[in-house]
């Protein structure tokens, strides 16, 4: 079952004052309590709010300033900018929970409609340009796949293979989105073990992606990876609409 609320890891680090403002800060932008074109208070005002310095406030702007959530207008102050417009994918960790904890399903969904998309053409891509140590790679993580029964480690060893599958398509930026999400895999593991109700059919599914693709076929691993993912994707919807009826209050 979907879980009604996912539990993120705790940081073992201490997070400095600056980081601590700027996740604040950063948390309320994109939650909408700053609404895009909405002025934040000064800094001092900001520096009394959290019980810190000026000059914390300011180094916690200067992170929200580089994420491209705010922007410091002359004589106009610090404007809240609309994420959807200038930020990266570097705020989908802040979106995938609501500010409740609940999962955002909107958020979820267009995360696998993506995921979909992206992969299809890896797949195929890898098949035109993979090379047998490619080859050999893909096939490693699947065989470890297949002897693995804990849902967190099959999690894990789906994103293995593909970081391996960009690697065999030759195109360096597939890898640097991988980088940008690599900790979603740790932070809401619970989440994605929700998609893997059936690991030996995941599995299998991947046996016949390898095989298409050492048969350089990429019209069979682009259809077949486009149908492991819309499974997933659909199966998110069925979860999440499942749960919303558990949860709706029962009619008189």
């Amino acid at each position: 079952m979907l879980p009604h609320r996912v539990r993120a890891v705790p940081v073992v680090a201490k997070r400095s004052l600056v980081d601590q403002v700027a996740d604040r800060l950063r948390r309320d932008i994109l939650s909408g309590v700053y609404p895009p074109g909405e002025k934040l208070q000064p800094e001092l005002e900001l520096a009394d709010r959290f019980q810190v310095n000026r000059f914390t406030v300011r180094e916690a702007m200067n992170k929200l300033e580089q994420a491209h959530l705010i922007a410091r207008r002359p004589g106009a102050g610090t404007v809240v900018l609309d994420y959807a417009e200038h930020a990266s994918v570097d705020v989908i960790a802040d979106l995938v929970l609501t500010a409740d904890g609940r999962v955002n399903p909107f958020v979820v969904s267009n995360l696998l409609e993506a995921a979909r998309a992206l992969s299809t053409e890896i797949a195929a891509l890898a098949a035109a340009r993979r090379s047998d140590s490619d080859l050999a790679r893909l096939r490693t993580i699947v065989a470890k796949m297949g002897r693995e029964q804990q849902l967190s480690r099959v999690a894990a060893l789906d994103f293995d293979f593909h970081w391996a599958l960009a690697g065999a398509g030759g195109n360096i930026v597939p890898r640097l989105v991988l980088n940008s999400v690599r900790g979603l895999l740790r932070t809401y593991a619970p989440l994605l073990e929700t998609l893997y109700v059936q690991p030996d059919a995941v599995v299998e599914g991947y046996g016949h992606v390898v095989d298409a693709i050492a048969d350089r076929d990429a019209d069979r691993a682009r259809s077949l990876v486009r149908f492991i993912w819309s499974f997933r994707h659909h199966r998110f919807v069925d979860l999440h609409e499942q749960l919303g009826k558990s949860l709706a209050p029962a009619s008189a």
